[in-house]
């Protein structure tokens, strides 16, 4: 048998090198390294994020895929995409800023947890007696008889890798010890003085954010963000579905598995939040996560294949409690991973979190709540007839920057905020760096400026009459920069506005269903809730004169940040809160959009824009 050819691919500026065998694409060498290179439609060759240069080496001729989405220019330049790119040689490959997904704007802040702390975790401070002779009873036993002695505790059972540290720290602690216990189970043995943390875990689709907390207290410690590393993999959950599902039927492919690269993430933002405070993970008695239906699949390693296809059934939907060891987490020996309850379909864990965070189950008035995201959920409370509804969009990645030319997500040097004048355009980037793509708000910007000026009409089509319009190489486009690095011009052509008008029109159609499946109309609605980072810094105006959103006459909104987080961190400090939780998502109705009646024609008007002027009167 013959030998497959190896190759060394070098990356810069990773300044990583990697070897790998003939017939492995540049961006698969890349995730093996650890690289994560942004590949939205998870390595198909459609989306044209994966861009990378080729400084040194041959490679495979070019695709037909990368002729459409690459310009002649940039291919003549060594423009690639990586998935589409297959060694022939030893490489040297460098990736540009906007091709990588490590960095970029990350929300954090939401609403402080209004919650009394109550964890189910609590710890007790005992002095053991010292074994003797006469009394050589276990330590375990001498523990628990100061237990029940001192706080009234029977009969606790206990871990058994807490177990193993407990003879060396009473010998080392002269024989005082403090113990962490959940509910009747003692979980965790460290010195005395220790108090218990928590760690809150938001495990967005294409954010994480973790929040170390004081579970005596309830007071956050630390806080970190992170680009989920399973965009490296495709944008969207049914891209990595499908990852994961076609890499389990190639036992012999060398691949990370989609929940190996989420723990590693969320084990190297545990190890970096402890180092900050001084702690270490042993400390740590306790984790909750809030995720949608796919990423708690895809991170505790559940089959997923009967999740990716029609009826799109879950394995779980329930809130479940795992040892953190057995989810291969490293935190306190015997700790435990809440995970919080989903409402349906892909409605996960983190719309409950979204809705205890932001109050919405509470209000007094019909409330609205939006999610804009990779997927976007809504959720309608109507505290008059009793009833909640919730429904998911397939809304795609289309705000987050995907499928549009020059799009990206909000990393530095992403256009942000777009005004058209008469003769200019006048751009905010973020970091007020030179421009090198467009985010959501910015591409959300530009289209409202486009139909205000009338160089779009209702269908999203360009005036091509008009002389700002131009011809460029993949059709009719406005330049929104001329002078930006990494890709050159910034423009937005017919395609990306296509491609803004399938997410918009999902979201426009699953507000109206859910509006319709109540019986209420926009009249009825008295508050608008706008969830997460897209939703906080999008500005409102020019999402209403597009017709994201209906006009509510009577509504104010409210963008309330990432209320995800803020919900996930009151339910890892109240068990109370985790019983809110279950509440929610047994109450809440599921809406599976795709089947509702209306939603093909109300998707069709809702790509269009309004044909006149709307803005709602609370706007301001």
């Amino acid at each position: 048998m013959t030998a497959l050819k190896k190759y060394q691919i070098s990356f810069n500026p990773a300044g990583k090198t990697v070897d790998v065998l003939a017939g492995t694409s540049i961006l698969d060498a890349a995730r093996l390294s650890g690289i994560n290179i942004s590949a939205v439609c998870g390595g198909k060759g459609s989306c044209g994020k994966c861009r990378v240069i080729i400084n040194q080496g041959n490679v495979s001729p070019v695709s037909e895929n990368e002729v459409t989405l690459i310009s002649s220019e940039n291919i003549e330049k060594g423009h690639r995409l990586a998935c589409s790119a297959f060694p022939q040689s030893n490489l040297k490959v460098d990736i540009p800023e906007v091709s990588m997904t490590d960095e970029f704007k990350l929300q954090l802040e939401g609403e402080n947890p209004s919650v009394d702390a109550d964890s189910p975790v609590k710890s007790y401070e005992v002095k053991i007696k010292p074994p003797s002779l006469r009394e050589p009873a276990s330590d375990l036993a001498r523990v628990s008889d100061e237990l029940k002695a001192g706080f009234g505790i029977t009969d606790p059972s206990v871990d058994i890798y807490a177990l193993k540290k407990l003879p060396a720290l009473l010998r080392k602690e002269s024989s005082e010890t403090m113990v962490f216990m959940r509910q009747n189970e003692i979980i965790g043995f460290l010195p005395a003085g220790s108090s218990p943390a928590g760690i809150a875990v938001d495990l967005g689709t294409t954010k994480v954010a973790a929040y170390l907390m004081d579970l005596k207290s309830g007071k956050v410690i630390a806080s970190a963000g992170a680009v989920n590393p399973q965009t490296a993999y495709g944008d969207d959950v049914m891209s990595r579905l499908d990852y994961s599902i076609n890499q389990k039927k190639k036992p012999d492919t060398p691949y990370r598995s989609l929940s190996e690269v989420i723990r590693d993430l969320i084990n190297d933002m545990t190890g970096k939040l402890v180092e900050e405070t001084g702690i270490t993970g042993e400390h740590v008695a306790d984790m909750c996560i809030a995720g949608n239906t796919a990423m708690i699949h895809l991170f505790l390693d559940l089959p997923v294949e009967q999740l990716a296809k029609s009826p799109y059934v879950a394995a779980v939907d329930t809130s479940i409690d795992v040892k953190a060891r057995e989810a291969g987490i490293n935190i306190c020996p015997g700790a435990y991973i809440h995970f919080l309850p989903g409402i349906g379909g892909f409605v996960g864990g983190d719309h409950t979190a979204m809705i205890i965070g932001s109050g919405i189950d509470r209000k007094k008035h019909i409330t609205l709540g939006v999610d804009i995201g990779t997927n976007t959920e809504i959720v309608l409370h109507n505290p008059v007839k009793g009833t909640c509804r919730a429904l998911s969009c397939p809304s795609g990645p289309a705000f987050e920057g995907a499928h549009v030319s020059d799009g990206m997500r909000a990393a530095k040097g992403a256009i942000e905020s777009v005004r058209l004048t008469d003769r200019e355009v006048l751009c905010k980037t973020i970091g007020d760096a030179e421009p090198i793509g467009m985010c959501g708000s910015g591409i959300i910007d530009t289209l409202a400026e486009l139909y205000r000026l009338g160089l779009i009409n209702a269908r999203g089509r360009f005036d091509r009459d008009n002389p700002r319009i131009k011809q460029g190489e993949f059709g009719s486009e406005f330049v929104i920069s001329e002078g930006g690095s990494g890709n050159g011009r910034i423009v937005i052509t017919q395609k990306d506005i296509a491609e803004i008008q399938l997410a918009k029109g999902a979201i426009r159609a699953g507000i109206e269903s859910l509006m319709e499946a109540d019986g209420i109309d926009v009249n009825d609605v008295s508050e608008v809730i706008l969830a997460g980072a897209f939703g906080t810094y999008i500005n409102l105006v020019s999402a209403v004169e597009i017709g994201l959103f209906p006009a509510f006459p009577n509504a104010g909104y409210n963008q309330v940040g990432n209320s995800a987080g803020t919900g996930v961190r009151m339910a890892l400090l109240s068990g109370k809160e985790r019983k809110r939780a279950e509440e929610i998502a047994l109450k809440i109705k599921y809406l599976e959009l795709t089947t509702h009646k209306s939603f093909n024609q109300r998707f069709a008007r809702g790509m269009s824009f309004p044909l006149e002027k709307q803005v709602a009167d609370s706007i301001d």
